[in-house]
């Protein structure tokens, strides 16, 4: 009762004021006027007491003989069929009630255009009331591709429901073509993967990338063959097609076609449209792979200078190590091993154990033959390398090629002492001694 009449309070305390916005625009009839007026009050009053039934009898009688009455007409009119058809029980009346709103929404994009908002919940009641109704599935789809066109302000409940009418349609209408479908799953990833990119709920998007994904495949049958006889040809007669390129991206990483040279070609032409640092850290780990290592140097440096997150700095920087290291640029490769451990604490072990294999590997090159202690003094960096690392094993390799004790009391030195290590290496570190003579 409370609840009753603080809600007639309200109607009534606010119709003076209705009434004389300038935004409500009554019929000119005097009569159809009176006759709106009530109507009016009588539809803001069943409304806000939730008597649906009745607001929709006065509301219907607004839409017919006041039209331009305000754009709250509308909005109160899909509300409240929309409200009815959820308590319907009856399949045919429903269906009705349902058709009632979706014209209302139409009538009130021909005088007072629909929201973004409003486009987006067109789409979504199609899915959320029609999914199962293949007659509905090609109004359905006008209205999701109208949602698309402002890709910014596609609601979420809208990303995994398009591609699911998608694939309904397509199972039970046969009415999209294979390229059709690609382009809507295109799009679809594009909006899913900018929002993974701003950094917000990315668990959550990851998710929908995968259902979209998976959503896809049942559609079509994306294989490795299908995108290199399909769409690979076309990315070659317009390398400059970007759009497709991306695609082909997609689609590769689904497919699980990421070793091919059509996946490289197609990172390629999007990287150089829309550099990133994980494109540019795809290519460069690639080139490291095919042995061009000044082509791999270049990327991984660029795809550092890009990188934001640590961690994954952390990971190319250790790449770009790796990829000086097989140049022969062992100094570099050793700074950016120190750079990238210094990044991230999770690639301390593989940084430090890249430092002592170079460490290790250089005896060869950089001993004197005029000190087995000095040249040896190469292990005991390796030694300390690793003990970074965490290697056990890695010490105990470089700890056997450490000098004897006889070596060590033949030069006059001391186990414990520091000693300057030489060649490209130029550290200090301490004498030791093997086990075991």
């Amino acid at each position: 009762m409370k609840k009753l009449i603080f809600c007639l309070t309200l109607v009534f305390s606010a119709l003076p004021a209705l009434a004389q916005n300038p935004d409500i625009t009554y019929p000119d009839d005097p009569q159809l006027a009176e006759e709106a007026k009530r109507k009016f009050a009588m539809s803001l009053d069943d409304m806000a007491l939730e008597r649906y039934r009745e607001a929709a009898n006065s509301l219907a009688w607004l839409l017919k003989n006041a039209p331009d009455l305000y754009e709250g007409l509308y909005i109160n009119s899909y509300k409240a069929y929309e409200a009815i058809a959820e308590k319907e029980t009856d399949r045919t009346k429903k269906r009705v009630y349902l058709d009632s709103m979706f014209t209302v929404y139409k009538l009130k994009d021909e005088r007072f255009p629909l929201s973004d908002t409003e486009i987006n919940n067109v789409a979504y009641r199609y899915y959320k009331y029609h999914k199962d109704d293949a007659d509905k599935y090609d109004e359905a789809l006008k209205a999701f591709a109208r949602a698309y066109e402002k890709p910014d302000e596609v609601i979420n409940n809208n990303l995994v429901a398009y591609m699911d009418i998608v694939r309904r349609s397509h199972i039970k209408k046969k009415n999209i073509t294979d390229d059709q479908v690609l382009d809507i799953h295109a799009k679809i990833t594009e909006v899913i993967e900018d929002r993974i990119a701003k950094g917000k709920d990315v668990p959550k998007f990851e998710q929908y990338k995968t259902i979209i994904d998976q959503a896809l495949t049942t559609i079509i049958d994306v294989n490795c063959d299908f995108i290199e006889q399909k769409l690979y040809p076309q990315l070659k007669e317009n390398p400059s097609n970007v759009k497709l390129a991306k695609r082909i991206f997609q689609l590769s990483l689904t497919a699980k076609c990421s070793d091919s040279d059509f996946f490289m070609e197609a990172v390629e032409v999007v990287h150089n449209a829309e550099p990133t640092s994980g494109l540019a850290g795809i290519i460069g780990r690639r080139k490291l792979s095919s042995k061009e290592y000044p082509e791999a140097i270049k990327y991984l440096e660029e795809a550092i200078s890009l990188e934001q997150d640590k961690a994954k700095k952390a990971e190319t920087t250790l790449s770009l190590a790796k990829a000086y290291a097989l140049s022969g640029e062992k100094v570099k490769a050793r700074n950016e091993a120190i750079k990238a451990a210094e990044l991230d604490q999770s690639v301390v072990e593989e940084a430090y154990n890249l430092i002592a294999s170079m460490y290790m590997n250089s005896f060869d090159e950089c001993k004197q033959n005029v000190s087995q202690v000095a040249d040896r003094a190469i292990f005991f960096a390796a030694y300390d390398a690793y003990k970074k690392a965490g290697n056990t094993k890695g010490m105990e390799s470089a700890r056997a090629q450490f000098p004897t004790k006889t070596e060590i009391f033949e030069l006059n030195l001391e186990e414990g002492a520091s000693i300057k290590v030489g060649c490209w290496i130029n550290v200090t570190s301490t004498i030791r001694t093997r086990p075991t003579e």
